[in-house]
């Protein structure tokens, strides 16, 4: 007994038998790339009121990354951006695919990639973007990211002050747009 139990021990350390698992595929590092975007998506719709959240350029280095985004409040009331814990931050999601479906399907199924934060967000948001005001900020973070990955743009929360329609009351947006690293 005592010779059998290292054996058994190398055997399941070494993996022997497990034949329903891919194999492992290093991750490198994205190389250093500068996209024009000029992305512009909605919520919750091209028409009527409604937040517009762009993306204009991204950007990877050997340091980490970056992207210039804009947000313009098209509607009659405030909205306050949170960035605290809890709450969704501005990042990036990095996806498999650039399939729109897998994102909705992450989501419903409540198994969406972390967000990669921006630890830098110039200028940081105001405490509240007023009717018909643009914010403008440049995201950053250091760090790699993993080249054929898919990255969509996250904008954080934003809660309406006042009177809103529900579908605006909390609004978290992942770009539908994704740019392959």
């Amino acid at each position: 007994m005592r010779r059998t139990l290292p054996l058994l021990a190398a055997l399941l350390l070494a993996g022997c038998g497990r034949v329903d698992e891919q194999p492992f595929v290093p991750a490198h590092a994205a190389v250093p790339q500068h996209a024009e975007l000029g992305w512009r998506e909605s919520h919750p719709g091209a028409i009527g009121p409604r937040l517009v959240f762009q993306v204009d350029a991204f950007e990877v280095t050997t340091e980490g990354w970056s992207a210039a985004v804009a947000v313009t409040n098209d509607t009659s009331f405030d909205f306050e951006i949170d960035t605290g814990p809890g709450d969704y931050g501005f990042g990036l999601m990095l996806f498999a695919t650039g399939d729109l479906k897998e994102v909705d399907r992450a989501n419903r199924d409540g198994t969406l990639p972390a967000v990669r934060e921006a630890t830098r967000i110039e200028p940081a948001p105001p405490p509240l973007l007023r009717p018909g005001v643009t914010w403008r900020a440049t995201l950053s973070a250091p760090g790699s990211l993993a080249a054929g990955s898919w990255v969509r743009v996250v904008f954080g929360t934003f809660r309406a002050r006042g009177a809103a329609p529900a579908d605006l009351e909390r609004v978290v947006w992942f770009t539908d747009h994704a740019h392959r690293l």
